[in-house]
């Protein structure tokens, strides 16, 4: 009876081992696409800055000069720094899921290692004393 109870420990930890590995594919996907959504928002702002940095520059009769120019410049570079640093924190939060999936796969191994014995596995029965030696 106590190896069916390993046995049910051992399927368990599989399922939830499994279980955890999914949950950080998921996890990755999510922030994916929670990062792409995030970007193209980042872009739809700095259009529209753009645009109404431009209109404001025609309206007061300064569209070209160097000043709007360099206003439409600036936003295109806090653009820039803003997708940068997302993708980033993206790698992040996708290294860390990687991670996590990793230890989840790590534990079922010393789980598994665990159940078979663990390193009492590999040491020599103990030999019994002879007691008709000698006789």
């Amino acid at each position: 009876m106590p190896q069916f109870g390993a046995i049910i420990g051992a399927v368990a930890s599989v399922g939830g081992t499994l279980a955890s590995i999914k949950a950080g594919k998921l996890q990755r996907q999510q922030q994916n696409l929670a990062t792409r959504q995030s970007q193209r928002q980042a872009v739809r702002e700095a259009q529209i800055r753009r645009a109404q940095t431009q209109a404001a520059g025609q309206a007061l009769g300064v569209g070209s000069s160097s000043g709007v120019a360099g206003g439409v410049s600036s936003l295109g570079s806090q653009l820039g720094g803003a997708l940068g640093f997302s993708s980033q924190m993206s790698g992040l939060s996708s290294q860390i899921s990687m991670n996590q999936s990793r230890s989840a796969f790590a534990g079922l191994g010393a789980d598994l290692f665990q159940m078979s014995g663990g390193f009492n596995a590999f040491r020599k029965p103990a030999q019994s004393p002879d007691l008709l030696e000698g006789l």
